[in-house]
């Protein structure tokens, strides 16, 4: 299995840039007619009116630019031990969604010790808030599904690293402002409660306010059976990744 930083390396970075901006750059049209920052999840981009002096496709031409930036960046950072584990695997599995044009999958972080050591307990993990340092150094997966949409993985975990900006110029400030508001320290590989994939994550009482009660039992059956088709393909990628990694 190949590293991020390997993958990031070997890839033709135009193609990696289209996948990272046809993924993200939904809220870009948004952007340029609004020119502000209120309900608009981008800690990238500097809200300033002399955006309105430029066309959308130049906005969108200094937009890829960053990213192109963004890659070149990553690729000079040099790989640092994991401070969790020795070795962490990403992998992708299929995501539920009616509509066949979104992103249909999920990726996840997981410990080739802890998979090895107790496979059916075997957590997955955040890494929103790790240093660059460390995900570079994970391996990604080799299982057909993730090898199959690999630019996509690849323009995920830039994403998810992008938290705290394309050079994590916030990142000393997010764990300082996590412990000041929580009285600790911020644990960069929180595990990941799979139960939010699908159903439970919502509030029932505001979706379904005006159901009644049958129609609520069928919607939150429908959702119990996504969460568990999800939670199915996930261990499934998982078992593969495990008999990959006995095989050796």
């Amino acid at each position: 299995m190949k590293t991020v930083k390997e993958y990031l390396c070997k890839m033709d970075t135009s193609m990696l840039v289209d996948e990272y901006f046809c993924e993200y750059g939904k809220k870009l049209y948004d952007l340029y007619s609004y020119n502000t920052p209120k309900g608009y999840d981008d800690r990238h981009i500097d809200y300033d009116e002399s955006v309105r002096d430029l066309c959308v496709y130049d906005y969108a031409q200094a937009t890829r630019k960053e990213i192109y930036d963004y890659i070149k960046y990553l690729k000079s950072v040099d790989i640092t031990e994991c401070s969790r584990w020795k070795t962490g695997i990403i992998y992708a599995f299929r995501k539920y969604d009616e509509d066949y044009f979104m992103r249909m999958f999920h990726i996840r972080l997981l410990f080739w010790e802890e998979l090895l050591s107790d496979p059916e307990n075997c957590k997955n993990y955040d890494f929103e808030y790790v240093k660059f340092s460390e995900v570079l150094g994970f391996r990604v997966a080799d299982n057909q599904f993730t090898q199959s949409i690999i630019h996509r993985v690849i323009a995920s975990i830039m994403h998810i690293l992008s938290a705290t900006g394309y050079r994590q110029e916030n990142l000393e400030h997010f764990y300082e402002s996590y412990k000041k508001q929580n009285g600790t320290d911020f644990e960069p590989y929180a595990p990941i409660d799979e139960r939010s994939l699908h159903f439970i994550r919502y509030d029932q009482n505001m979706i379904m306010r005006n159901e009644t009660t049958e129609s609520r039992d069928r919607l939150f059956k429908v959702r119990k059976d996504i969460y568990e088709y999800e939670l199915y393909l996930m261990k499934r990628e998982r078992s593969i990744l495990l008999e990959s990694i006995k095989r050796g």
